[in-house]
């Protein structure tokens, strides 16, 4: 079905509606424009499909719910819409397709229906087992399937976690934008700078500015301000004494390898999957030629390649991950982060792993550090041993 609609969007919407990723993920400001986008997207969707078509709209309460089902209303042409259920918050347009607005504050009431179309609102108030066991299912019948997600950020929860995939570029499933309330153009500045004189930072911070600002359980906190420099480090090379660290994986982890030089600068990153170990031996050799020094070895786990590399002349030292040693590889990695002493350029898989690494305090009230489940830590450890002792020409390897 065709229509010419006059409607107003910023750039910022556009991309996001203009999307063809099947999970999209907005962290954005308020008075961004945030629902309004979901509610173009709803509309877009009920003209391109036809009978049987259904759009879920969920937010965790019934308030916010009517917010987005007004603005739906508000947004679709009166002779496009065949019914409208306001007590049931339920809209149908003329093609048959059906928008249901709904609320998470009884997930279990959302259990057993597939969905076309998943509208999440204000997702990062929404509880995880909600997202895990009632809406993440609908999703699992249908690969043509779609979702939106969008809320303004707080913390590192489910919400957090699909944003950071949406700015991997090897999760092309998911596109993911971070956007300030000020990116509306039309937005009230005065507003805007009354709001920021009058309330805590740390809130103006989230709020309007968009930011994952609660650090409840990262590890590598504020990387990308203090330690991400604009250069091209595939034209740096640096000054030795250089340090290296590789984390050897073949299919499901990636092969990772970077080299730090004597300022602690990164000189060297290369990131390797679905090959075989002499592909991975040769990758390594050749990093070896160019930062020559000692291997260190992730020997938690017996690996082949370990004595092949001291078969060919490669210094390998091999260092096992035992919590003790994985509690000081990564301890070691936070306090030179912090300290400025490592520089990173804006590598977007190295820069989202450091970002979502997680800690959390065992009942017997160890810490255990380790990537969020369904998440790589590849880059994480071949930085750690990297970055492992001070001086000297070292080479890192750890197995994924």
């Amino acid at each position: 079905m065709s229509t010419t609609i006059n409607e107003q969007v910023h750039p910022g919407q556009q991309a996001v509606i203009e999307s063809e990723a099947r999970f999209r993920i907005l962290a954005c400001g308020r008075r961004w424009g945030k629902t309004k986008t979901c509610a173009r997207i709803a509309r877009d969707a009920a003209l391109e499909h036809g009978q049987d078509y259904l759009v879920w709209w969920v937010s965790p309460t019934y308030l916010q719910s009517d917010i987005g089902f007004r603005e739906l209303v508000k947004e679709t042409p009166d002779e496009l819409v065949l019914d409208i259920n306001r007590s049931r918050r339920r809209l149908t347009y003329v093609t048959g397709v059906r928008v249901e607005f709904k609320t998470a504050e009884k997930p279990d009431h959302l259990r057993g229906e597939g969905v076309d179309l998943l509208i999440i609102d204000e997702a990062a108030q929404i509880d995880q087992y909600a997202w895990e066991n009632a809406l993440s299912p609908t999703l699992a019948d249908n690969h043509d399937s779609r979702m939106v997600a969008i809320s303004t950020p707080r913390g590192r929860n489910f919400f957090y976690h699909m944003y950071a995939r949406g700015q991997d570029p090897d999760e092309d499933q998911y596109a993911s934008w971070n956007r300030p309330s000020t990116d509306k153009p039309w937005i009230d500045h005065e507003f805007i700078d009354e709001q920021k004189r009058t309330i805590p930072d740390r809130v103006f911070q989230q709020e309007y500015e968009a930011q994952f600002v609660d650090d409840t359980g990262g590890v590598f906190t504020g990387v990308r301000e203090r330690n991400v420099q604009d250069y091209d480090w595939r034209e740096y090379r640096g000054q030795g004494p250089w340090t290296l660290g590789v984390d050897f994986a073949r299919t499901q982890d990636w092969t990772v390898i970077t080299a730090l030089d004597n300022r602690g600068k990164l000189a060297h990153f290369d990131r390797i999957r679905d090959t075989g170990w002499p592909q991975i031996q040769a990758a390594v050799e050749r990093a070896h030629d160019r930062y020559e020094g000692e291997v260190r070895v992730d020997a938690t786990r017996d690996n082949k390649i370990v004595s092949d590399l001291e078969r060919a002349g490669i210094p390998v030292r091999p260092v096992k991950f035992t919590p003790q040693q994985k509690t000081e590889l990564i301890e070691n990695l936070a306090a030179k982060l912090e300290n400025g002493e490592i520089i990173l350029p804006d590598i977007p898989q190295l820069i989202n792993e450091l970002e979502i690494f997680e800690y959390e305090t065992t009942r017997a009230g160890n810490v255990r550090y380790q990537a969020p489940e369904g998440f790589h830590d590849d880059c994480v450890d071949s930085l750690a041993l990297a970055s492992m002792g001070g001086g000297g020409l070292n080479v890192g390897v750890a197995f994924g």
